[in-house]
């Protein structure tokens, strides 16, 4: 069975596949503005890094700036996750398995006030 760990304890390998699943989940959502969930964790200012980013790219493929985001934003996007802290198995997987079901998870929490 696979242990869970902290983004920070992974090794590199599973530290550049989470960061991808990460980059991958965070350019859907980038496209459709619904990221209020990030709201709530101090990462603005590795955001706006990351928005510039890729509003200045928009030209180049989805996988064009998959790659370049994680080349020339890996730094931000992991000091993202590691302000997140979602659980990971030792594997790179999120134990949400997606970060789509770690975002909902956290929405089902929010309260409701009628």
């Amino acid at each position: 069975m696979a242990k869970k760990v902290k983004f920070d304890e992974l090794s590199d390998d599973a530290k550049e596949q989470a960061a991808f699943d990460f980059i991958r989940f965070y350019l859907g959502r980038y496209k459709v503005n619904n990221l209020e969930i990030l709201s709530s964790y101090k990462v603005d200012y590795f955001l706006n890094d990351i928005n510039h980013f890729i509003f200045e790219n928009q030209s180049l493929t989805p996988k064009q700036i998959q790659t370049e985001l994680f080349r020339r934003c890996g730094n931000e996007i992991n000091s993202v996750i590691s302000t997140i802290d979602p659980e990971y198995y030792d594997s790179g997987n999120l134990v949400a398995d997606t970060w789509d079901n770690w975002y909902e998870q956290k929405f089902e929490k929010i309260p409701v006030h009628d």
